[in-house]
């Protein structure tokens, strides 16, 4: 599974260390994982609470299962899995989980790209298989910050399946233009509410989009920038506020068919949207082993690509 203790802080250890926060005032507080204890971050869990800590082995699919369960009994359990090794449980949460009302809350770890991982890796997948389950929420958080809301709000809000996905390594910097406050909305917008060109994105790839947004304002290129924080449902105000606009661009980190991009899109035209629509995610491939940088060049998500893109798609 890739164990492997990071050093410095990183969305892992952040997890970690709010995770045994909020565990310690709330005993019904449960981390479960498989055999990704220390690459989840949930060490100091596992010592601060050993009784309600359960690595279940290299057994995802008894992980999710076994959460069910516990939900069951009561407790609130917080399964802590790479985005890549959650496919295999697609089963366990439609029938075990979802099917059955039980609150699980998933902490998907290493999702979007992760670079020399390997090809086996590659968490692009998450987002659109979880799309099929019903009545199921996800958030992608940009900034350790977020993540912290998410986490809380995924495990107090009256919800069944609830997943918070975010990527491997260390939070990246966010143009001061673009910082921003989690006040607990589904979607933040940034720039000029007038601006007829609209770039959507959420998680780790919203820092990519703003630097390109930054370098198309200094070109004389107006845009504004839809941050989806819950990604799943979307909310349809999010759509309904940037119905206005003449070219939408949707950058995803993940693939295309069945991904947050193609929702979008289904909402757009339930709002009847009438202009240009353009996406730009992994297309009917898997991603291979090579560095991150390299992988979001590869895919045309770099803020240089993301600039051209625009910029080609606008004439």
């Amino acid at each position: 599974t890739g164990e492997a203790k990071s050093s410095g802080p990183n969305f892992s250890s952040e997890f970690g260390k709010y995770l045994c926060t909020l565990a310690k005032d709330d005993s019904r507080i449960c981390a479960v994982t498989a055999a990704m204890g220390l690459g989840t971050g949930l060490e100091g869990f596992s010592k601060l609470y050993p009784e309600r800590f359960f690595d279940v082995g290299i057994a995802e699919e008894h992980g999710v299962t076994f959460s069910g369960g516990l939900s069951k009994g009561g407790k609130i359990p917080v399964f802590a899995v790479y985005s890549t090794f959650l496919q295999r449980c697609y089963d366990q949460i439609l029938h075990d989980v979802s099917m059955q009302h039980l609150k699980v809350v998933l902490a998907i770890d290493r999702a979007g790209f992760v670079g020399e991982d390997g090809r086996s890796h590659q968490g692009v997948f998450d987002v659109a298989f979880l799309s099929t389950v019903p009545k199921v929420i996800v958030y992608s958080p940009s900034s350790y910050a977020e993540l912290e809301k998410d986490l809380h709000k995924a495990i107090y809000e009256p919800s069944e399946v609830v997943a918070v996905r975010y990527p491997r390594g260390s939070q990246k910097q966010i143009p001061k233009e673009f910082e921003y406050t989690p006040d607990g909305g589904n979607y933040n917008i940034f720039g000029d509410d007038d601006a007829k060109i609209t770039l959507v994105t959420y998680g780790n790839m919203f820092i990519n989009t703003a630097k390109a947004a930054l370098a198309l304002k200094q070109s004389g290129i107006n845009v504004k920038i839809l941050k989806l924080n819950r990604v799943l449902p979307v909310d349809p105000s999010a759509t309904a506020a940037v119905a206005g606009s003449e070219h939408i661009f949707f950058f995803e980190e993940g693939v295309k068919n069945g991904g947050a991009c193609e929702r979008f899109a289904c909402r757009l035209l339930e709002h009847g949207y009438r202009g240009s629509y353009h996406v730009t995610a992994v297309d009917n491939d898997f991603v291979l082993h090579a560095s991150v940088d390299s992988q979001l060049r590869a895919y045309k998500l770099d803020p240089d690509s993301i600039v051209k893109t625009v910029t080609e798609n606008i004439r």
